[in-house]
């Protein structure tokens, strides 16, 4: 059975937020196979979030150049993941947006070819601005070079509002000058900025906007042996083998000395849009570290969402080697609850009353895990973005979109978890409504969806490698129609090209019996009678 283990229920700019009613330590154990029929129970009439506009996106590297591929805005459009996350991890804290940087001897995929992508896709973006070192790269990040990216997403060229010198002696000049560069043809004789002269008179209306990546790996913390993030607000050195004595526990490296930074960020960025939402890298609440609670007592005020990062997995017996695949299937289920409580708990005592909302911006296996079952990630996918989504993510993240198990890098040929995304997809549609559903067994996921074209979407995910499920389905409150739509992607249902089985289902109607094969995903879209 899936339990409601929190809710961030979307309303408007803000958010719900309820007491997990299960915890971690309350979940069963999943079994090891499925042994006789499953009972799967639905209630339309018991509605809770939606799907979040924002909510169906992976991670554009702003080194991946395979991104401006001409076959990519169509391989995007046909899993519904229209928000690419810009410019991706690490690079964010060294990256700098209004340069065409080539650090590392690598050109990079700059904002204007970037911008241009999203437009083809037909999407949006969440940006992750440069906490880590300023446009010189002297020291930390700082606001104003944020603020004005934000003028050159969101401003008008008429604004003359100034954002003003910082502390490296950049001048970041206007909003109007960023709006009007965006919006201006490139000159005849490029002045180094005629990669944001792109002709975009219409504002990018960003709405979501990271201060920094994975902060709390900045080396403050011992277990991250000197820091993997650019964090310039403390010592650096050349020499890496200097770097742990430098940075453990340093002041400028801080929880709360990036607390106060990202009220800081908040503050100026909004004072160019106030229409925007800005929010702060929090570590998982499982790590025992005091990075949460004080980051966000620093800057629970000023900031509109937290995003987190999560790579579930641990390694399988008997060599210790291989990724469990039966616990990571089991992770949307096994750790969320923790997760979620732990992050519900820290935000009541540092914000009471205030409501923040969940952007999971980086979600995938960890890379270093040795991966026997690929299919494994496809199903995780679908069960981990349809849970995260049901819970009122605002926004989902697939850490790479030339990751080895979304597209292949070479040849941009969809993995598993692309089209773990797909079933999502076709699930549900951006804003249609999940509804109650249970299972009777931890290994068949169930996710209900009321949907706007007037049909009920329902997905199955059959987690068991051997043995197929054969489910007895009941639908209360709507009548449903006899006869709907099948999709289907597993073990034994090979996609056709870059698109999932699609069949006819009959014999449905508000109680009917189905099998899912083997290590499979499922979703049925059964029309609602009138």
């Amino acid at each position: 059975m899936r339990a409601r283990y929190a809710v961030f229920a979307i309303a408007g700019i803000g958010a719900s937020l309820h007491v997990p009613a299960l915890r971690a330590q309350d979940q069963p154990e999943a079994p090891v196979s499925i042994s006789g029929p499953v009972s799967v129970t639905v209630d339309t009439t018991k509605a809770g979030s939606f799907l979040a506009p924002r909510a169906m996106g992976v991670q554009a590297s702003v080194f991946d150049p395979a991104m401006l591929n001409a076959a990519v805005p169509a391989l995007l459009q046909n899993t519904g993941t229209l928000t690419l996350r810009y410019p991706g991890g690490r690079d964010s804290d060294l990256n700098h947006w209004s340069t065409y940087n080539k650090y590392d001897g690598r050109h990079p995929v700059d904002f204007g070819s970037f911008v241009k992508l999203v437009d083809k896709v037909g999407g949006t973006m969440v940006l992750t601005v440069n906490y880590g070192s300023n446009s010189k790269d002297s020291g930390p990040g700082e606001p104003a070079e944020a603020a004005a990216w934000v003028a050159y997403a969101n401003g008008m060229p008429g604004d003359s509002k100034v954002i003003g010198t910082d502390s490296a002696g950049t001048d970041w000049k206007t909003v109007g000058y960023w709006a009007t560069m965006r919006s201006s043809a490139p000159l005849s004789d490029d002045d180094g900025y005629n990669f944001l002269r792109i002709s975009h008179p219409q504002q990018l209306n960003v709405k979501y906007w990271e201060v920094g990546n994975e902060v709390y790996t900045n080396g403050y913390y011992a277990r991250d042996n000197g820091g993997a993030e650019n964090d310039r607000h403390g010592p650096y050195d050349a020499d890496t083998k200097k770097n742990p004595a430098l940075r453990s526990k340093n002041v400028g490296l801080s929880p709360a000395t990036y607390g106060k930074s990202v009220a800081l960020f908040a503050r100026a960025m909004k004072s160019v849009d106030g229409r925007i939402s800005v929010g702060a890298s929090l570590d998982l609440p499982t790590e025992t570290t005091d990075w949460n609670a004080v980051v966000l007592k620093a800057c629970a005020a000023d900031i509109d969402f937290v995003a987190l990062h999560w790579y579930p997995g641990v390694y399988a017996p008997p060599d210790w080697k291989n990724l469990d695949n039966r616990a990571f299937l089991a992770a949307p289920t096994t750790e969320l609850p923790k997760i979620a409580g732990a992050l519900i708990d820290a935000m009541k005592f540092a914000a009471p009353g205030k409501a923040l909302q969940l952007a999971v911006t980086e979600i995938d296996v960890h890379p270093y895990m040795n991966v026997t079952a690929p299919l494994a990630i496809g199903l995780f996918a679908a069960d981990a973005y349809a849970s995260l989504a049901e819970d009122g993510a605002v926004n989902i993240d697939w850490d790479g979109l030339h990751d080895p198990y979304f597209l292949a890098s070479k040849d941009n040929q969809p993995q598993a978890a692309y089209f773990g995304v797909q079933m999502v997809h076709k699930l549900m549609n951006m804003r249609d409504t999940f509804v109650a559903a249970k299972s009777s067994t931890l290994l068949l996921t169930v996710h209900a969806a009321k949907r706007a074209d007037g049909s009920v979407g329902l997905m199955l995910v059959n987690k068991d490698p051997k043995n197929a499920a054969t489910v007895k389905v009941k639908v209360n409150g709507d009548t449903l129609a006899k006869a709907g739509t099948r999709f289907d992607w597993g073990a034994t249902n090979a996609p056709a090209g870059n698109a999932v089985q699609q069949s006819q289902a009959d014999s449905l109607g508000n109680a009917f019996t189905i099998v899912v094969q083997p290590y499979t995903v499922t979703d049925l879209v059964i029309p609602i009678v009138k």
